[in-house]
């Protein structure tokens, strides 16, 4: 079983680097996306086994993600940008992170607290939602007393109006309270701190240095035509849906609230789609009107995630695309219509600025409506608090989240901005960091890094997406989760289908994991290399590259030479191009397998070389009949000398373990094996060695359980050959 390593040289492992996986560029808290998936994909297919394992990742993301659990449920954002998605399509991370949700939350409880002294002074977290959350346990963890002061009973903010059956209240509630207990973090529940006892000119009374506002959006948004309100006032059955989705959850809704009912939603968001799909199992039949496209390829998109439009599509729920409201209409003092002008462009230059075409109009009958067109946050406490300037607006520095206005208060989360849940715990982690630099007197500026996506590796097939896993949608009429998450071994597989495509600085996990010590890079010889360009054609990640170099001769330029170049940055180490170099010129700086290579002792037997990233654990003991087993990071970096010098200490047979087709780590180890094997055949045969002495076995296993038997297997087909000559 793989450890995670805890050595002081492990401990400087996170390296900052412009150019990341583009999953990871896409993620606003830059979680770790490739690292985690190598570590998946190298989990044993043995649940009991695999545990330790799985809470050795969760520990990993924990740290910097103590809200894991619940992004496995509803925050897919990276699979918007993976190099995969136009291709086999994008690898399931959110499936992933739910996977390990389901061990890791009933271990959370066990998880003990943060061992940090808390001597740092006190601070203020004012709103307890995913921005809050993030920024006290980020402040905890620097030593800071943290309060979370929410105005609710349960922490968790806007998060707690998605319904349980895309979000289990458990998960929700594990993940919150244990965040609070680990982190050592104190909660003032049911307090709105705008005024009296609770301002924050009297918590800076009570010693609180600092304070983050994360106060949300919690007032649901008004309905407007353009810039004109649209007047329902006064009409029955009319609703904001965040308030049903606020009373679902405290369950003061009966079940069949809409039972019979046809309901018209208002909004494109995933708000709007959750209100509609609860709508759907209160018993309603649906419409869903909205502003925005459905093609997902235009500027006016709509912006619900696929999954929820699709969803409402399996649950019989009506969507009319391109349409605005310009009036609600009643009958008798009830809701009757509403009237739907054509929507001719939701965006301009000057960002959302909708646009109607008011001679084409519709009308959609209807028993209830419900509006769910955006939030607003609460503006009380941003102006007791003096938080706004002259205009009415919020100044803040969109870089440290410092209020212009009063230098102990930093905002963030969609009371600055409306995003996603991980945007505001981004927001939350910027503020902790800009909080800790004001309190120790440090200036507040910080880089800015941009980040580049890393490009797809060469490969010549792709694996398709798995399909989505749902209860069928006549059994969807409740409140229980619908979503059917990962097996073990269904994990490992939509992990191994990752093209880890980010640079071997940005992840490191062979090293975290033990499957190398160090991270080798490659070295040219320019006084060797040719130029002749098959280092570059054997890259698969465009990191090898032809440039001229000065000919010297007694200090003087008297010529230029192509030479061969790796970028450090890009470069993966695979050892596909020093293989691959005819004249020699490259080599790996740092390569374990060498130690091994040289353990092969001049005795008959079966020398095996086995790829750590699928046979990871193939050499843990003794196997009968193997002279000598040379683990290796892919065996397509396997050098023919090698192979002949094994032979030449007296090998019975050679075998390469190799990963299962499409599943190496470094795109097509297999196949630059094989080369290797058809040219290495008529070289063997011209020293009268059978080709059947040397095998390549491609297939996962990841224990190693299957070695002994392939070797004897092996063993067994070389008896059968005339005896080797010595």
């Amino acid at each position: 079983m793989w450890q995670l390593r805890s050595d002081p040289e492990a401990q400087a492992e996170a390296a900052v680097m412009q150019v990341l996986p583009p999953c990871q560029v896409k993620c606003p808290i830059k979680e770790s996306i490739q690292r985690s998936n190598v570590m998946i994909s190298l989990l044993p297919d043995d649940p009991q086994k695999a545990r330790e394992g799985i809470i050795q990742i969760g520990d990993f993301l924990y740290d910097r993600n103590p809200l894991f659990t619940i992004c496995g449920y509803v925050c897919g954002i990276c699979e918007r940008e993976c190099n995969y998605k136009t291709e086999g399509g994008a690898i399931k991370r959110r499936l992933l992170k739910k996977f390990l949700s389901d061990t890791y939350t009933a271990y959370l409880p066990q998880k003990p607290p943060l061992d940090i002294k808390k001597d740092k002074g006190k601070v203020a977290v004012i709103g307890g939602g995913p921005g809050g959350l993030m920024c006290a346990w980020e402040l905890s963890k620097k030593g800071y007393e943290v309060t979370i002061f929410d105005s609710n009973q349960k922490l968790g903010g806007s998060v707690r109006f998605i319904p349980n059956y895309r979000l289990p209240e458990e998960i929700l509630d594990s993940a919150v309270e244990n965040l609070v207990r680990i982190g050592g973090i104190e909660v003032e529940r049911e307090i709105t701190v705008d005024r009296g006892e609770y301002s924050i000119a009297s918590l800076k009374e009570q010693g609180y240095q600092a304070f983050f506002v994360a106060t949300g959006t919690p007032h649901p948004r008004a309905l407007t035509m353009g810039l004109k309100a649209v007047d329902w006032q006064g009409l029955e059955n009319v609703m904001y849906g965040l308030n049903l989705l606020n009373d679902i959850r405290r369950r003061s809704i009966p079940p069949d609230y809409f039972k019979d009912k046809q309901v018209i939603v208002v909004g494109g968001g995933n708000v709007a789609f959750d209100a509609a799909r609860t709508a759907f199992r209160l018993g309603g039949k649906v419409t869903v009107v909205c502003l925005e496209s459905w093609d997902r390829t235009s500027k006016d998109a709509i912006p619900a995630d696929p999954e929820e439009v699709e969803g409402a599509h399996q649950e019989g729920i009506r969507i009319i695309y391109s349409r605005g409201v310009k009036s609600v209409i009643g009958e008798d003092g009830k809701f009757k219509k509403v009237e739907c002008p054509k929507c001719t462009s939701v965006f301009d230059e000057k960002g959302f600025n909708p646009k109607f075409d008011v001679d084409d109009s519709m009308e959609i009958q209807g028993d209830v409506l419900l509006i769910t067109i955006g939030q607003a946050s609460d503006r009380g406490l941003l102006q007791q608090s003096g938080l706004f300037d002259d205009g009415g607006r919020l100044n803040i520095n969109p870089v440290t989240l410092q209020s212009a206005k009063r230098k102990e208060v930093f905002l963030g989360g969609d009371v600055r901005r409306v995003g996603f849940m991980v945007d505001a715990m981004a927001e939350g982690r910027q503020a902790a960091d800009s909080m800790d630099k004001y309190l120790r007197g440090v200036n507040l500026a910080r880089w800015l890094i941009k980040y580049e996506g890393s490009k797809a590796p060469i490969r010549e097939s792709f694996k398709a997406e798995p399909a989505a896993k749902w209860t069928s949608p006549e059994k969807r009429a409740n409140f229980e989760p619908f979503e059917i998450g990962f097996t073990l071994e269904e994990a490992i597989k939509e992990a191994r289908r990752c093209l880890e495509c980010g640079p071997c600085l940005s992840c490191k996990a062979c090293v975290a994991t033990g499957i190398q010590p160090e991270l080798p890079t490659v070295k040219v010889e320019e006084d060797i290399c040719s130029g002749c360009g098959i280092c570059v054609s054997a890259c698969n990640y465009g990191t090898c590259h032809l440039r001229e170099v000065s000919i010297l001769y007694e200090g003087r330029e008297i010529g230029k030479k192509r030479v061969s170049f790796s970028d450090p940055v890009l470069c993966k180490a695979c050892g596909m191009c020093v293989s691959a170099c005819p004249s020699g010129a490259r080599e790996l700086s740092f390569d374990f397998s060498t130690i091994e290579k040289e353990k092969i002792h001049n005795e008959p037997g079966v020398v095996c070389f086995a790829c750590r990233f699928g046979w990871g654990y193939a050499a843990d003991g003794p196997v009968a009949n193997l002279k000598s087993l040379v683990p290796v990071v892919c065996i397509g970096k396997v050098d023919a000398t090698d192979i002949l010098d094994a032979f030449q200490k007296g090998a019975d047979g050679v075998m390469l373990l190799g990963c299962g087709e499409g599943d190496c780590h470094f795109q097509d180890g297999n196949q630059e094996a094989r080369k290797k094997m058809y040219l290495l055949h008529k070289v063997l045969e011209s020293f009268g060695i059978e080709k059947e002495r040397l095998e390549v076995i491609t297939s996962i296993d990841a224990l190693g359980q299957r070695v002994p038997g392939i070797i004897n297997s092996f063993t067994d087909r070389l008896k059968g050959l005339r005896t080797m000559k010595s």
